[in-house]
């Protein structure tokens, strides 16, 4: 049974950095006082502690965890944009956080013995997935990123994967072109797939994915189309995290006259398979 707290986490750390698409991101580490499970895929609500404007925290995928002397240290990658973000951007070290955790499911790391885990990360999507790629790693699995952006400023996390995995296993697209392939990261992705298939490998692929919707529609219809099993983290409004207020809803397939119900993304995901959605 998952462990969920409400707690007062302490800044240690808040970066802001610009991209070459003038996105603004932040990175934000926090110190939490006990230890509670972090896994791949999970997330939290959080917000600037005594804030009252914006009433609501915002949800947000855990990029790090790591414990330090019976401490929780977590660490998120978040782009700022609205006036929820723009709070948690003026943060100091030193500063406090209200902090909900862990919320949703997690990705099922056992489907991927005996594949190739072929992760996607649109933007700031790649925070979801990084804790994953390190468990793989620790689990001998074969991994390979594909992670696009708009520029190369956005293709968030993209040291850490490269350091973790080399740079044989990390590919990239930008919209701008300024760094790999020029375009969307489905396009590298679907050329692999192909290869894939041609060389007929022994060892089958499997695909874990988080990023805008247009980009998970589009990886669903392709691993529909190679016949490859695919996980998506979907990004989704939340406004409380723990299926109160039903604003996450997504409609999956159901053998019920409409042919779909809805599930909520907060507390039944965020991680589905791909076969499983109504898009």
């Amino acid at each position: 049974m998952r462990k969920i707290i409400d707690t007062v986490a302490t800044v240690e750390r808040n970066e802001i950095f610009i991209s070459n698409s003038s996105r603004a991101y932040g990175r934000l580490l926090l110190r939490l006082d006990q230890e509670i499970p972090v896994l791949p895929g999970q997330f939290a609500m959080i917000k600037p502690h005594r804030c009252y404007e914006p009433l609501l925290r915002r949800a947000m995928a855990y990029y790090q965890s790591e414990i330090i002397n019976n401490s929780l240290s977590v660490e998120f990658i978040y782009l700022i944009l609205g006036r929820g973000t723009q709070m948690l951007a003026e943060l100091q070290a030193g500063d406090q956080v209200d902090l909900l955790g862990s919320l949703g499911n997690t990705f099922d790391t056992n489907a991927a013995r005996g594949h190739e885990a072929l992760l996607v990360a649109g933007g700031v999507g790649s925070t979801a997935l990084y804790m994953l790629a390190c468990n793989f790693v620790k689990l001998g699995v074969p991994v390979r990123l594909f992670i696009g952006g708009a520029s190369q400023g956005d293709l968030c996390g993209l040291d850490d994967f490269t350091e973790l995995l080399s740079n044989e296993r990390v590919h990239a697209s930008t919209i701008d072109g300024g760094y790999g392939e020029k375009g969307l990261i489905t396009s590298p992705l679907e050329k692999h797939l192909i290869n894939y298939q041609v060389n007929n490998q022994a060892k089958p692929a499997i695909i874990y994915a988080c990023g805008p919707d247009a980009m998970l529609h589009q990886i669903a219809k392709l691993a529909d189309y190679y016949s490859i099993p695919a996980q998506l983290s979907l990004e989704a409004p939340m406004a409380c995290g723990f299926g109160v207020c039903v604003g996450c809803a997504v409609a999956v397939k159901d053998d019920c006259q409409e042919g779909y119900s809805f599930k909520k993304v907060c507390t039944d995901g965020t991680v589905f398979w791909s076969h499983e959605l109504s898009w």
